[in-house]
């Protein structure tokens, strides 16, 4: 990039050349028009806009006229093709065609290229081929291509023959980040014969024969982009009935096969930009379109890579100029802002004796899927529901710019289910839902498949394996032995002795691994006794085998003797499962306070006979009753001797 230095010295040598080319703009702005557009430089540049690694693609073609043309307007012109935001954003040119490129301007170029690239952008050079006689038929084609978006597939490299000493070029792009033959697509670079008369027609329509049929070769749906200055008068020219006729390489005019003559169609119109040209550059005013990019029809079906064709345009070229000069009066090109306008103009008219085009290619889809919730372990006969999310992670800059993704979802397996749609672009997701059969307990396997049928699309069938455990539910039971689900505990007790304790044993009933494990979750009590009740220890999650404890504290502070009664509920639950559910089971107590009198085994406050029939009545192994008053575990002849020794 020239610094202002430069500039100012270009300004001092050029002013009276400036005044006879630009007119009175150049008297009154033309200093701030060069600074304006250094200005709109170090914008890209030095202020950081750091170009994303986007894959949609944008095209640019431009005749640069043997660079003849002034180098800061140049770099000007190529600036203004990064920020050209004319269809609704910025975007870095991921490949610029040029014609009329002499093996020494080539470096010239490369250089321009890079010094305006937008930070964290470089450009590599395409293959370069250019036969000796095609310098003197006012140099070959070049291209240059964004390093980190694309790369030339250099096998694919062709020269063309297309008469009067000129040679189309053929290079084959693969955009990174895709594998498929479908993201590759293959760029042509052509200028054909210039001048009017039957004879240069019939040679440019050989020419673009021979393009068509280098293009055909490549087969069905084949994504190939035109470009050049094929100099075409009007859409009656053979060369042009060549270029769009049916075949597997048909072209698809951006603007349609209409007229685009006079100045109705001026906006389409990219020869010249000035009345004299500037350097000896050809001049005439815009009033051809000869510069053209047109995709074929496998760049044009809306698939893939596909042109976005309502985005071809000339940029700088406002419809307002036809015939004249691009820069005369004020420039309209960006209706809200007529500086940024009148620079574009200014640059153009000093650059090329053409002006360059622009159009944008969307990009295929990238698919990407996720399960977000898969069970792993599910109690059986749960409704078990599986979450597949699907995304289009394709990079772009307006999300026109991309391939729709539309998907679809199969499943194997012990998953089931069918769905379909179209995804929303990254960050956005969408998703959809199958179902884990959990009808059979035991280990359980499918897979929820992903797939896409877009052309080229990145990663178009995506496998997400599903592993599951189904497993019964748990089965809490207070026995060790058996599946009981209540029990009765006898506490028998005297008052004031604080708090005591009774316990009772919680089992998960035949646990294995395909049943669940048991989580005790509660405990209530109800009856004359619940206020005295507590649960001191036993609650907890993930009972397998083995016993947990329900200990429970009965308070006797302050009680008065007699029978008290209580069930304790305690509440149940599978693991934290999917489908896990709850069930109960209870504790009943039978509780018995006594006087406090020694052998006063029926509360009454005195012992006597009463006392020695309750002793009968209990006869026999009775671990923990009142009336084994010696707490031998067995009521027998002791205990009546100690009543019979205590009767008053």
């Amino acid at each position: 990039m020239a610094d202002l230095d430069d500039i100012r010295t270009f300004n001092l040598f050029n002013f009276s050349f400036l005044q006879k080319i630009l007119g009175q703009r150049a008297l009154r702005g033309y200093y701030f028009y060069m600074l304006k557009t250094q200005i709109m430089v170090v914008i890209f540049i030095l202020l950081g806009w750091v170009a994303s690694a986007s894959a949609q693609v944008r095209v640019m073609h431009f005749n640069i006229a043997g660079y003849q043309g002034d180098d800061a307007a140049m770099k000007g012109v190529l600036a203004a093709m990064h920020a050209d935001d004319k269809m609704g954003w910025a975007q870095p040119v991921d490949i610029f065609l040029f014609n009329e490129v002499t093996t020494t301007a080539l470096p010239k170029i490369l250089a321009a290229v890079n010094a305006v690239a937008p930070v964290g952008t470089t450009y590599a050079q395409g293959t370069y081929t250019s036969a000796s006689g095609e310098t003197s038929a006012s140099g070959a084609q070049a291209m240059f291509y964004r390093a980190d978006t694309l790369t030339e597939v250099t096998s694919g490299h062709a020269d063309i023959f297309t008469g009067a000493s000129r040679y189309g070029d053929r290079w084959l792009m693969q955009i990174k980040g895709y594998t498929s033959t479908l993201s590759k697509f293959y760029v042509y670079g052509m200028h054909l014969k210039a001048s009017s008369g039957s004879a240069n027609a019939a040679l440019r329509d050989t020419g673009m024969q021979a393009i068509r049929a280098n293009a055909d070769a490549l087969g069905v749906g084949i994504p190939c982009i035109y470009t050049g200055d094929f100099n075409f008068y009007s859409n009656a020219e053979a060369a042009y009935g060549s270029l769009i006729a049916a075949g597997n390489g048909q072209g698809v005019d951006p603007y349609g096969n209409g007229n685009w003559t006079g100045s109705t169609n001026a906006w389409k119109q990219t020869q010249a930009p000035m009345v004299v040209g500037y350097n000896g550059m050809v001049g005439g005013g815009l009033n051809d379109r000869f510069d053209f990019i047109v995709p074929s029809l496998g760049a044009a079906d809306g698939r893939g890579i596909s042109a976005m064709m309502s985005t071809m345009r000339a940029p700088g070229n406002d419809g307002n100029h036809y015939n004249i000069d691009i820069n005369a009066g004020n420039n309209t090109y960006y209706p809200t802002d007529i500086n940024r306008s009148n620079i574009l103009a200014d640059n153009l008219g000093m650059a090329s004796d053409h002006i360059a085009q622009l159009l944008e290619f969307q990009v295929p889809a990238k698919m990407s899927a996720s399960l977000v919730s898969a069970p792993t372990r599910v109690i059986k006969g749960a409704l078990a529901s599986i979450e597949v999310k699907v995304q289009n992670v394709a990079p772009y800059f307006n999300s026109t710019g991309v391939d729709p993704l539309v998907f679809a979802v199969n499943c194997t397996g012990s998953v089931t289910g069918t769905a379909s749609g179209t995804a929303p672009l990254l960050p956005s997701s969408i998703s959809k839902f199958v179902t884990l059969n959990t009808a059979t307990v035991g280990a359980v396997t499918g897979s929820v498949n992903v797939t896409s049928s877009n052309e080229a699309v990145e990663t178009p069938s995506i496998a997400l394996p599903v592993s599951a455990q189904v497993v019964r539910s748990s089965n809490p039971t207070l026995d060790p032995v058996a599946d009981v689900d209540s029990v009765t505990l006898l506490l028998d007790t005297q008052p004031d002795l604080g708090s005591v304790t009774v316990d009772a044993g919680v089992r998960n009933y035949l646990y294995d691994s395909n049943q669940s494990k048991l989580d005790i979750d509660s405990v209530s009590f109800t009856g004359t006794a619940a206020s005295r009740l507590s649960l001191a220890s036993g609650l907890g999650a993930n009972l397998t085998t083995g016993t947990r404890t329900l200990r429970f504290a009965f308070n006797t502070a302050g009680l008065t003797p007699g029978s008290y009664s209580a069930v304790a509920t305690v509440r149940t639950s599978d693991e934290d499962i999917l489908g896990a559910a709850s069930r109960n089971i209870t504790v009943n107590f039978d509780i018995a306070v006594g006087s406090g009198v020694f052998g006063d085994v029926t509360g009454d406050g005195i012992v006597d006979s009463g006392d020695v029939s309750s002793v009968l009545l209990d006869f026999g192994p009775c671990d923990g009753c009142i009336t084994d008053l010696d707490q031998s575990g067995v009521v027998d002849s002791a205990d009546i001797s100690i009543v019979l020794l205590e009767i008053s």
